[in-house]
């Protein structure tokens, strides 16, 4: 089966004590549909940050709040202040995070 790193894939950072993890999941299940089911039914807890990311392009950028809206949106009338993380307004790249990027074409 071929491997297309030119999508979008959806990672979630959550917390357990004292620590963060990443969970273990399956590449056909990082996409945004299946990310929100799991936060919504509980199989994703203690939610601190969710990542878009593109591997072919070098992008990476925070969606938690939009995942988070949909996930539970009778808690749609939050405050701004409350965002769900500190990553919101950033945009993260390969330059910006210090990684030389190289694109086949």
């Amino acid at each position: 089966m071929p491997l297309n790193l030119d999508v979008s894939f959806f990672s979630v950072v959550c917390e357990m004590g004292n620590s963060l993890f990443v969970p273990e999941t399956e590449l056909q299940d990082m996409v945004l549909g299946r990310i929100i089911e799991d936060v919504r039914n509980g199989q994703l807890e203690n939610v601190r940050a969710v990542l878009e990311f593109n591997p072919a392009e070098g992008w990476c950028t925070d969606v938690t709040g939009d995942v988070m809206a949909a996930a539970f949106p009778e808690e749609e009338g939050r405050e701004e202040s409350e965002d769900w993380s500190d990553y919101r307004s950033e945009r993260l790249d390969g330059r910006l995070a210090g990684v030389s990027v190289r694109v086949a074409a």
